[in-house]
């Protein structure tokens, strides 16, 4: 027998039962169900869950990943090319892996090559949304794949992204547009995806998370489907895509919503006779989940991005503590937000443990029921063609 069979060896098995007369003990006459939480009209949650509540063993959601890292992102607001560019480098210098450029006007060749100015295009993975009336993402994609050519990027390296939602964006969302630029990476810049399903849309808290993850998998479903009629195979799809979360306070809450997103999609491919690959998750901070006082949200970032890292999350924007101010981030805020996730990493070790939720009957049963409900509510929303013009 191995020593590690023999760590509980100590420890008789314990009963449901035997676990409920305890607690009803310490309750000193108070009944259980008075501790139930209804998280929302369909589901309510017991504060005690144990082996015997499953008919089955679960297995950790392993989507056969290796380790549970994820990708240090940090929001770049570029106003002005070149003084983006120092905030860049100054956060590449703190550790950032994926900086996200948010642009506020569109950027010609010249503003590009000021704002990734000494950017070394195989080790940072280069991330661009538009924030501006007139979106052009293929423009903008023309230019990035012209510089990284120029630059002598190496395409099984270089990786990035672009927020590229056409059924957010656009009356009249230009699929063909976007299964160009599909072909375009699958044949040329493999880590790069340009199409992102955004859900922070659909984020009302925690009560409505079952309505956030049936959406979202209704829009990616109508994105396979319409990608699909366009020439581009849901497996290639699949590959180019990627999911924009949003994650509020409640932590158990997002743990599990981030959890069954995994699983939901997961149901999606297989129902196109897709090649199964993990769901990118790209996971920010709620904006209303910030307060005025900024010690607040740096000391509630630290649960608020554990609870991401161990739902999966692929990429992290954790919020600087001073972005409720609106008058742009200092460089202590975006420190400190970065260095959160450093700390996750080198000091908590999280991105060594696949899946960390596994084991847990709580989240495990959270997940459950957060997956179940959405499923039923996406079946609706199929039947209804929510997502057809």
């Amino acid at each position: 027998m191995k020593a590690q069979d023999q760590l509980f060896d100590a420890f008789p098995p314990t009963d449901k039962a035997a676990w409920l007369a305890k607690v009803e003990k310490d309750l000193k006459g108070k009944p259980l169900d008075d501790l139930n939480w209804q998280l929302s009209e369909e589901i309510e949650l017991a504060p005690f869950y144990h082996p015997e509540d499953t008919k089955e063993r679960y297995a950790p959601l392993l989507d056969g990943r290796q380790d549970n890292d994820w990708q240090i992102g940090e929001y770049v607001n570029v106003e002005a090319a070149k003084a983006a560019n120092q905030q860049l480098l100054q956060g590449l210098n703190g550790g950032v892996e994926a900086p996200l450029f948010r642009l506020f006007r569109p950027l010609d060749k010249s503003g590009l090559a000021d704002l990734l100015n000494d950017v070394h295009p195989n080790m940072v993975a280069l991330n661009f949304g538009e924030y501006y009336v007139d979106k052009q993402p293929e423009a903008l994609f023309g230019l990035l794949t012209e510089w990284l050519t120029a630059q002598g990027a190496d395409p099984q390296q270089a990786s990035g992204s672009l927020d590229f939602d056409p059924l957010l964006d656009w009356s009249e969302p230009p699929v063909q547009a976007l299964a160009g630029m599909i072909q375009q990476c699958a044949e040329s810049w493999p880590g790069y995806r340009v199409l992102q399903i955004n859900a922070r849309q659909y984020h009302g808290g925690p009560e409505e998370a079952v309505n956030e993850l049936a959406m979202t998998i209704a829009k990616g479903s109508e994105y396979l489907h319409r990608l699909q009629q366009a020439g581009v195979s849901p497996t290639l799809a699949n590959k180019h895509l990627q999911f924009g979360i949003a994650i509020s306070k409640s932590y158990f809450v997002e743990i599990a919503k981030l959890r069954a997103l995994r699983l939901l999609w997961a149901n999606v491919l297989n129902a196109y006779g897709a090649e199964h690959s993990r769901a990118q998750l790209i996971v920010h901070f709620a904006p209303e989940t910030q307060d005025e006082q900024t010690n607040t949200n740096i000391i509630r970032a630290s649960t608020q991005a554990m609870s991401a890292v161990m739902g999966g999350a692929d990429r992290l924007y954790v919020l600087p503590s001073d972005h409720i101010k609106q008058e742009g981030y200092s460089e202590f805020s975006l420190r400190i937000a970065r260095n959160l996730q450093h700390l996750l990493k080198m000091e908590s070790h999280l991105h060594r443990v696949i899946d960390p939720g596994a084991g847990s009957y709580y989240i495990e049963k959270l997940t459950d029921k957060l997956a179940e409900g959405a499923w039923a509510r996406f079946q609706e929303l199929e039947q209804q063609g929510a997502f057809t013009n």
